[in-house]
């Protein structure tokens, strides 16, 4: 593995600003895109201002790059005292680091103090020659034509040949998502926990955001479940009416019986749950837990790295799943995907007109005037399918356009970043009742209700990196009994999604926050409708 080690610095501000000056060129000849390595520059700037803060001017600090399964590692070493950058007591003093790290963009990242030095690992993927949807759309491309040819060249031999050479292989893959999932929500429910800070002290302010931002996403969820009920159709053995008993054993069997279990069996509710229990645990533990902290974020970023591999050949496994339903005769459910299309852009509409009506008719404000002001962040949003891409537009948007205080702004997009992802609740309710309907999976009032409650909360705990979406899919999918070709085909689509999903979800978040400012005092009505 090549490494560069730069001349060791001073914390004073000229040796900063010369250091990170020096990254940003260093950045610009590496394969990433633009704004992971502004967004890498403003995380790693920030990191070192707290270490000046912490330690003293005096304190001396060095940087390496190196390559790591071609994903740009950055090693910062300061010389001192031990001090995590990412876990602080004082949530003022977070806001910029934690809005920056709450972003999807956020480069993966690592701590740890060893022999009198702390050392902090930035990880971030290079730059694809082809962004993700146009391969997958190759992928889809190539393996339409190729199941056609086996179809129309060998149509006895194509069933088998996609039995038992093709599912053997889509099957390994559909396993490697899985472990990955497995590591990936454990790790981003634990961390995202834990790097909220110590909940008592976001006093009321901080309780009354997390309620609401639940409280949102629950309600979108119940939503759009309610929304596709009439178009479902149930399993003969189900009863159109409510069973309270079959509700309560799916409350039951959420619990998880041991702690082992749920990994070796890849329950993933189970896991969702243990990770809660173990966020909250290491949460009132303090800096007690700083070392457990530590490992978990290090495995995490080494299921994250390992999932960036897997999703440069996911077009692949798209393709070889596209080709398995062509040689199967399966060829109908691809063109029903559409309808899923419209379902989700249909959805996402809704909510984004929804908010846009309660800021104008609560707030009083021109619905024209307000959505210019967001125009440029939705935008950002909408082109890059990232929220991260718009960050400082984001922030900016809200403090000086908007008219949220300044403090409040930046913790509330912290939450927001963690807790508040809308678009995903439309997402993962449509496409998994879609789905099942399509490919005539048996749905009863109980399935229903497990959708409902797994699209939920997997909407607040996906990890916030590449490929979070897909990894909840495959738990989504895993848990309600939906195969393997349907995940393929909702990953292909999925990646159209993105796109409008990372507009919505910007857009209303900001208007969330819009809507806690009015109600906590920390909104100027003045320059709101200015």
């Amino acid at each position: 593995m090549k490494k560069n080690t730069q001349d060791k610095f001073a914390l004073t501000a000229e040796e900063i600003d010369a250091c990170v000056e020096k990254t940003a060129n260093a950045l610009s000849k590496e394969k990433i895109s633009q704004k992971d390595a502004l967004h890498l520059r403003l995380i790693l700037e920030e990191t070192i201002l707290k270490y000046r803060d912490a330690l003293s001017e005096k304190a001396v600090a060095s940087l390496r790059f190196s390559h790591f399964f071609g994903a740009l590692r950055i090693t910062l070493c300061v010389e001192g005292e031990s001090f995590d950058p990412f876990t602080e007591e004082d949530p003022s003093e977070t806001s910029v680091m934690g809005s920056l790290l709450a972003n999807s963009d956020a480069p993966s990242r690592a701590w740890r103090y060893r022999g009198g030095a702390n050392f902090v690992t930035f990880t971030v993927a290079k730059k694809q020659r082809l962004s993700q949807l146009v391969t997958i759309f190759l992928g889809i491309a190539i393996g339409t034509i190729g199941g056609l040819i086996f179809t129309a060249f060998l149509p006895d031999k194509s069933p088998k040949i996609a039995e038992r050479i093709i599912t053997p292989v889509t099957n390994a893959f559909t396993g490697l998502l899985c472990v990955m999932a497995t590591i990936m929500c454990f790790g981003a429910i634990v961390l995202g926990i834990v790097r909220l800070g110590d909940i008592s002290t976001f006093s009321n302010v901080g309780r009354k955001m997390i309620r609401s931002f639940l409280l949102v996403a629950f309600c979108l969820t119940l939503f759009n479940t309610a929304w596709m009920i009439p178009g479902m159709t149930f399993g003969m053995s189900s009863n159109v009416s409510f069973d309270f008993f079959d509700f309560f054993n799916i409350l039951i069997d959420f619990v998880p019986n041991n702690i082992l279990a749920p990994f070796l069996e890849f329950n993933s509710v189970h896991i969702i749950i243990i990770g809660v229990m173990f966020g909250i645990a290491m949460l009132k533990m303090g800096r007690k837990a700083d070392n457990l902290t530590n490992t978990i974020d290090q495995i995490n970023t080494v299921a994250i790295i390992s999932n960036s591999s897997l999703n440069r050949v996911i077009a692949v496994y798209v393709g070889l799943m596209v080709s398995k339903l062509i040689m199967s005769g399966q060829l109908a459910l691809v063109a029903g995907f559409w309808k899923l299309l419209l379902i989700v852009v249909a959805g996402e509409a809704v909510i984004f007109i929804a908010y846009t009506l309660v800021i104008c008719i609560r707030l009083k404000v021109s619905a024209r005037r307000y959505l210019r002001k967001l125009l440029p962040s939705f935008m950002i949003s909408l082109s890059s399918a990232s929220v991260g891409a718009a960050f400082s537009t984001t922030i900016d948007t809200l403090i000086d356009r908007l008219g949220v205080d300044a403090d409040f702004a930046p913790m509330a997009y912290n939450l927001g970043g963690i807790l508040f992802r809308p678009g995903y609740c439309i997402v993962f309710t449509a496409c998994s009742l879609f789905t099942a309907n399509l490919y005539g999976i048996e749905v009863t009032w109980v399935w229903l209700v497990a959708a409902f409650l797994l699209s939920f909360i997997l909407s607040v705990a996906t990890p916030p990196v590449l490929g979070g979406t897909t990894v909840c899919f495959s738990i989504l999918f895993s848990q309600l009994g939906i195969n393997a070709e349907a995940l393929a085909m909702i990953i292909s689509v999925n990646a159209i999604f993105e796109f409008l999903t990372a507009a919505v979800n910007n857009y209303c978040l900001q208007s969330q926050i819009v809507l806690l400012g009015s109600n906590l005092g920390k909104l100027d009505r003045k320059r709101l409708k200015s």
